[in-house]
C-alpha cells in the first residue's frame, strides 16, 4: 500500500471519529433540546426581534428590498428538502432576483447527520454556501444513505480536502454558535421545528407560496 492510500485510510478514518463524536455529543443534549421544544406553548404569528440580523445568518438579497423572508431548515429535514424543491425556486425568481425580499436563512439542524452537512456548508467559501445548502437538501436521502462518506463526498465536490473536511467537523466554535443560534431560535423566536418561515417578521402558517404573497408589501 502506497503512502498516498494511507494517508488517505488515515484522514477518513479520523473524520470517521470526529463525526462520532460529534453525534455522541449531539446526541446527548437531544432530550435538554426536546425539553424546550416541549416547554414552548401558544407560539405566537410573529416573534419580536426575529428579523434583527444575526451572526451566522447567510443572506441573499439584491437592491435594496423592501421585505425581509427567514428560514429556519435542517438539511436532513424531509419538508425542508420539499419546500427548497418547489416553493423556493418560486421566491427565488419571483421575489428574490427581482429585489423585493432579502432572504435569510439559518442553520436549525435536528440531528446529527444534519449537524454535519451544516457545517460543511459554513466551511466552505460563502458564495458557495448556498450551493452546498442546495445539494445537500436535492440529494438528502442520497447522502444521508451513505453516512459519514456523504458528507467527505459533498465536501470534497466544493473543494475541501480530508484534512480541511476533519478540522471543519472538530471545529468547536462553529458548533457553540450553531448550537446557541438554536437556542435562540426555540426560546425567543418559537422555532419548534424545520421549515420555519417568517415574511416581515410574521410566521407563516400554513406554509405555502400565496401565504408568503399575501405578506409581501
Amino acid at each position: 500500500m502506497n503512502r498516498k492510500n494511507i494517508f488517505l485510510i488515515a484522514s477518513a478514518s479520523a473524520i470517521t471519529i470526529i463525526l462520532v463524536m460529534l453525534f455522541s455529543s449531539l446526541n446527548n443534549d437531544s432530550q435538554l433540546i426536546d425539553e424546550n421544544f416541549q416547554n414552548i406553548q401558544n407560539i405566537p404569528s410573529s416573534s419580536y426581534g426575529v428579523e434583527r440580523e444575526l451572526e451566522g445568518d447567510h443572506i441573499i438579497s439584491f437592491g435594496e428590498p423592501k421585505n425581509t423572508i427567514i428560514e429556519y431548515a435542517s438539511m436532513t429535514c424531509p419538508h425542508c428538502s420539499d419546500f427548497h424543491g418547489n416553493i423556493f425556486p418560486k421566491i427565488k425568481e419571483e421575489l428574490i432576483d427581482t429585489g423585493k425580499v432579502k432572504y435569510t436563512f439559518r442553520d436549525f439542524p435536528l440531528d446529527p447527520f444534519a449537524m454535519a452537512g451544516t457545517m460543511i456548508a459554513n466551511c466552505v467559501s460563502e458564495d458557495k454556501y448556498f450551493d452546498v445548502i442546495n445539494v445537500l437538501l436535492k440529494t438528502q436521502q442520497k447522502w444521508i444513505e451513505k453516512g459519514y462518506q456523504g458528507i467527505i463526498s459533498i465536501a470534497k465536490n466544493f473543494g475541501l480536502t480530508l484534512s480541511e473536511t476533519e478540522q471543519c467537523l472538530g471545529n468547536k466554535e462553529l458548533i457553540k454558535l450553531i448550537e446557541t443560534n438554536m437556542s435562540l431560535a426555540s426560546n425567543s423566536f418559537g422555532i419548534t421545528g424545520t421549515p420555519t418561515v417568517f415574511v416581515n417578521g410574521k410566521k407563516i402558517q400554513p406554509l405555502e407560496y400565496e401565504n408568503i404573497l399575501n405578506e409581501i408589501k
